[in-house]
């Protein structure tokens, strides 16, 4: 391919680089802060005697589509089966909040 075709093929993506390296750097200060909320959140309700089910299962809904993306992406089957689990966690710490909430 030469040079020229590249680059045609390139602008006809209509994909900017920079732009994407800006919300991959944003998504990656994203997930920063949502783990160390998560284990903030995690100590202060052990703490404090309080259930942390509704916090695991918003952290395992996040992990398990998360994963899933990535299996999209890659085709890595790996990436499915923590997928599944994840959200099978999730809705497993779902079921026992509602119950404990109820």
């Amino acid at each position: 391919m030469k040079k020229e075709d590249i680059l045609a093929k390139s602008r006809a993506e209509k994909q900017d680089e920079g732009v994407e390296y800006a919300a991959n750097k944003g998504r990656n200060y994203g997930v920063k802060a949502l783990c160390a909320t998560f284990v903030v959140l995690v100590l202060l309700n052990s703490y404090l005697g309080q259930s942390n089910d509704s916090i695991f299962t918003m952290f395992w809904m996040y992990c398990g589509f998360e994963s899933v993306g990535k299996y999209r992406a890659s085709g890595n089957k790996v990436w499915l089966v923590i997928g599944i689990m994840g959200i099978i966690c999730a809705i497993l710490f779902c079921i026992t909040h509602i119950i404990a909430v109820l």
